[in-house]
């Protein structure tokens, strides 16, 4: 019986706001696009057959699947064949764009088992939400606003956890 290895990368995508939303308007907000599992896959195929053609897009896209992505911290979990882990990896650090917005992927964590890759990937989603909850909390006194309540930070972390933790094994 054959066993099919695989590798699981825990990656973050950074979006850089377009030279338009880099502008300061003050009438208009302009926000960053929301991406989803689907987006962050199509990232994935994308970057892989522009950095090695049709032939390497067809032995590595077989068997890579994003297994989950959080919109909020756009962080994601992917799934890929051990024999062309590099080749992802490589394809990932590469990327430029998602869909018509450009972005930086960072690699944070490759493992060979999803419950080290959950940790991970748990850890640094925790560090990303306190980290996005105290400049929220920083523009609020700045502002004059209310803080973003710390009941909202704890059910953000429980829901980010729990949602890692339920990936399929």
């Amino acid at each position: 019986m054959v066993r099919f290895k695989n590798r699981y990368i825990c990656f973050e995508i950074l979006l850089e706001p377009s030279d338009a939303a880099r502008a300061p308007r003050q009438d208009q907000q302009q926000a960053l696009p929301a991406l989803s599992a689907k987006a962050a896959s199509q990232l994935i195929r994308d970057s892989v057959k522009l950095g090695f053609g049709d032939s390497g897009a067809g032995h590595v896209l077989m068997g890579t699947q994003v297994k989950y992505f959080g919109a909020h911290t756009r962080m994601g979990i992917a799934k890929v064949p051990r024999d062309h882990c590099k080749m992802v990896l490589a394809a990932l650090t590469l990327a430029t764009h998602v869909g018509k917005h450009p972005c930086v992927v960072c690699v944070r964590h490759v493992s060979g088992t999803i419950k080290k890759c959950q940790k991970a990937a748990i850890r640094l989603d925790r560090e990303l939400i306190v980290a996005w909850h105290q400049r929220q909390r920083a523009l609020a006194m700045a502002g004059g606003a209310l803080p973003v309540a710390d009941s909202a930070l704890s059910q953000l972390l429980q829901e980010s956890a729990s949602q890692i933790s339920a990936l399929e094994l």
